[in-house]
């Protein structure tokens, strides 16, 4: 999946860090995720919860201060 191509069948607005780890827990078992930023900007590949927190730090959304989408694969 490349970075501007969005399943959006899957995708899931979360706007707290509960919703976010709970996506993120209950998606299929090693099945990798996506994070879309609300200003275009992609993660792919992700497959941890450690994945995620990097990303968010990456991005400058450590504490989920704006929304993301979150897609699995």
């Amino acid at each position: 999946m490349s970075s501007n191509q969005v399943n959006t069948a899957q995708a899931v607005t979360c706007c707290t860090m509960k919703e976010l780890y709970d996506v993120v827990r209950t998606r299929p078992f090693n099945q990798p995720f996506a994070v879309h930023y609300q200003d275009g900007r992609t993660d792919v590949g992700l497959n941890s919860e450690e994945d995620l927190r990097a990303s968010l730090r990456r991005h400058g959304n450590p504490f989920l201060k704006d929304p993301v989408d979150i897609s699995v694969a």
